[in-house]
């Protein structure tokens, strides 16, 4: 499992470029942070974290309310951000007067390529990366 902190820190550095064109709201850590929850890679202070569980290597969303599980690995967090990033790539690009049919089937196209990836990350509507897609299709992404 990659989760040493060479690995982390790749990572890390791979989903620091993107910043805030990803879903997720917070802040990606300049340095990852050891906590009892496991290893956050990313914080939206006083709201929620992105925590790596060094055991098990699966990275949850963790707020007041609980942990809610983003992938099943770190590499699989990276390739979802990096499928996002194209994605919203090819979003820009469609031209304004076929946008909502073009840009509905681009949000179709995500999600498998999410479940291709990590088939739990998009198990239900409400996860990080369901909702992520659902949201590019309507051209809010």
């Amino acid at each position: 499992m990659a989760t040493d902190t060479a690995a982390i820190n790749s990572a890390l550095t791979r989903l620091r470029v993107a910043g805030d064109t990803l879903p997720y709201p917070g802040a990606w850590l300049a340095e990852p942070r050891s906590e009892p929850s496991g290893v956050v890679l990313a914080e939206d202070e006083g709201l929620s974290r992105l925590v790596l569980d060094p055991v098990t290597g699966t990275v949850s969303l963790v707020d007041d309310d609980g942990a809610d599980l983003v992938n099943s690995s770190l590499a699989a967090l990276v390739a979802c951000a990096e499928a996002f990033l194209a994605a919203q790539s090819s979003a820009g690009a469609i031209d304004d007067d076929e946008a909502d049919e073009e840009l509905a089937a681009l949000g179709e196209q995500l999600t498998e390529q999410f479940r291709e990836i990590d088939p739990p990350a998009v198990a239900h509507e409400n996860t990080l990366w369901s909702v992520a897609a659902e949201e590019l299709g309507y051209g809010l992404g």
